[in-house]
């Protein structure tokens, strides 16, 4: 390739990284517009453990902080369960909490079966964990029957017609 051909693409790609840097300098002060507020937990918080809005504060956090993939208001958490734990001051992960399990695997609940006015209760033990509407596996404790019940907000199983 002749020199000048060189020579022409080398200031073309200087332009162009002249030109990328000029916009990124113009971007930058909307960027840094200021600080992020997210909420922080005041205690430590463990694994299995119900945040509370007593344990929840609001604090300032850099712009970028803003960027990754964190809880961004307080009430996205209280009422939700730690997965893993949570430390004082520290912007609390996405994937660092869950809803709260109402139905627990091995723990004892009531099913019911309504239908047409008629209504029948046991106990079943659920084979797995849910939360209000997740479908759950779990087996009557008199039968040995596994049956596929939704969780209630009561913490109960729901079989049979809606």
């Amino acid at each position: 390739m002749p020199l000048s051909t060189r020579h022409r693409r080398a200031r073309a790609r200087s332009a162009l990284l002249a030109v990328a840097a000029l916009a990124a300098a113009a971007s930058a002060p909307a960027l840094a517009a200021g600080p992020v507020t997210l909420p922080v937990p005041t205690i430590t918080i463990y694994p299995g453990e119900t945040i509370k809005d007593t344990v929840i504060v609001e604090r300032d956090f850099p712009a970028s902080t803003g960027d990754l993939a964190v809880i961004r208001e307080a009430r996205a958490l209280v009422g939700k369960v730690a997965r893993r734990t949570l430390l004082p001051g520290r912007v609390v992960p996405q994937n660092a909490v869950e809803d709260a399990k109402l139905v627990v695997r091995g723990e004892t609940t009531q099913v019911v079966f309504a239908a047409d006015g008629l209504v029948i209760s046991t106990l079943v033990t659920p084979l797995e964990n849910g939360g209000a509407g997740d479908r759950v596996r779990a087996r009557n404790l008199d039968s040995g029957l596994v049956i596929v019940g939704i969780v209630q907000d009561d913490g109960s199983l729901r079989v049979g017609a809606p």
